[in-house]
């Protein structure tokens, strides 16, 4: 059984090696776009932490504040 390309004229290899290269750079495109927008937006539990604290503060306990402050990791404050 021969294999597709091996059959084509040399003009018509080099336009199937240019659609294949073009097919592979824009899945590589979308590939590298979706690992960017994974990795720039934040995680949900970061946006509830802020809105905990927002809606304490709103209240005006400021010894529910420091509890709620105090919950959260060392790394997010």
């Amino acid at each position: 059984m021969k294999q597709f390309p091996s059959n084509l004229s040399a003009d018509d290899l080099r336009t199937h090696r240019r659609w294949t290269g073009g097919l592979y750079m824009s899945y590589l495109a979308a590939i590298l776009v979706a690992i960017f927008i994974t990795l720039t937006n934040r995680p949900a539990g970061e946006f509830t932490a802020s809105n905990e604290i927002q809606m304490v503060r709103l209240k005006g306990s400021s010894a529910s504040i420091n509890a709620v402050a105090a919950a959260m990791p060392a790394a997010k404050r």
